[in-house]
């Protein structure tokens, strides 16, 4: 099923329509997911021959079903197998089915939304993984000081500023501001399409104004594609996307023996994994819950009180009181 929503579009018109709807969203973030999302319903849509437009609310039913369908290894349906998708993934694809027509409806094109009431299905709103202890945080910091300048700066902006992946993907030389009373702040394009100007940690300003050395434009973190290396010529550079840096902090994980099965390593090592140690981290250091919702830049305090109610209830549950030597 391809994930390129104009070309899953049945017509020229449909495609005009998907396109516009795409460039109305703030956020490039948005669009992208938007776009895939879209992708997968259009391709749905096509293999029942029905045309997005001509949709009722039985059609969006049996889509949000199709989406939560379990199925086996070979992704055929069967009773005793994993939903296709996870409760949060079919959730996140109907708001985009719904955010499509709710465009559509606004501009006249339809008359109403046929995804207007469709429930999804109950997601538990508790925060993804969990943080990785300061022990780990120290042993991935000095993986990062190994590996390169580039490293070192991803992983400062991820742990030390809680910067969400693609925050971090998007920021250029010229996002970066010296401050009146001392140090830099960065200003990134957050959730929803909303600028913010972030305050860099000490460790984290060294290390970003180490990569941005003399340059005074262009994206901040930079790879060079070795797949594209030509004999006596260096390899281009590209900016840093959201699979070069977990492909990155993956390897920094096996460098530092972060990752692996024994009780002091963790199992896994992704960007939002860091963001969940930077709020966990304040909050583990006393820092008031306005604060770290301002640090973290949660549009609901909600979404904060989640990380810290996860933290202690791990810390204080009951199980812990069972010790046998």
């Amino acid at each position: 099923m391809s994930l390129n929503p104009l070309a899953a579009a049945p017509d020229a018109h449909m495609r005009r329509l998907v396109d516009d709807f795409l460039a109305a969203q703030r956020s490039p973030g948005t669009s992208s997911s938007y776009a895939a999302d879209i992708a997968i319903f259009l391709g749905w849509l096509a293999a029942r021959g029905k045309h997005p437009l001509e949709t009722a609310r039985p059609d969006i039913d049996r889509y949000r079903n199709w989406l939560a369908e379990p199925i086996g290894p070979d992704g055929k349906p069967t009773a005793n197998g994993r939903p296709r998708y996870a409760p949060a993934t079919v959730a996140r694809k109907l708001s985009a089915v719904r955010a499509l027509y709710t465009y559509l409806t606004e501009r006249r094109i339809l008359a109403g939304s046929p995804a207007a009431g469709v429930k999804g299905p109950q997601v538990t709103r508790e925060p993804r993984g969990r943080a990785i202890g300061d022990n780990h945080v120290r042993l991935l910091l000095a993986a990062a000081v190994g590996h390169s300048a580039q490293a070192e700066a991803i992983v400062c902006l991820l742990l030390l500023n809680g910067l969400r992946v693609t925050e971090v993907c998007n920021v250029n030389v010229e996002h970066l501001q010296r401050e009146p009373g001392g140090g830099h702040s960065v200003t990134i394009r957050g959730k929803g399409g909303k600028d913010a100007r972030v305050a860099l940690n000490d460790r984290t300003e060294l290390a970003v104004l180490a990569v941005a050395a003399a340059r005074s434009s262009g994206p901040l973190l930079r790879r060079q594609d070795g797949r594209r290396a030509r004999h006596d010529s260096a390899a281009p550079w590209l900016p840093y996307n959201r699979q070069a840096v977990s492909r990155l902090l993956v390897e920094l994980g096996q460098q530092s023996g972060l990752l692996g099965d024994a009780k002091d390593q963790v199992d896994r090592l992704y960007p939002h994994r860091l963001r969940h140690t930077f709020v966990t981290m304040l909050l583990d250091r006393d820092v008031s819950l306005p604060a770290v919702q301002d640090a973290a830049r949660h549009a609901s305090a909600d979404t904060t009180r989640l990380y810290d109610r996860s933290r202690i209830a791990f810390k204080e549950h009951p199980t812990h009181q069972l010790v046998f030597d």
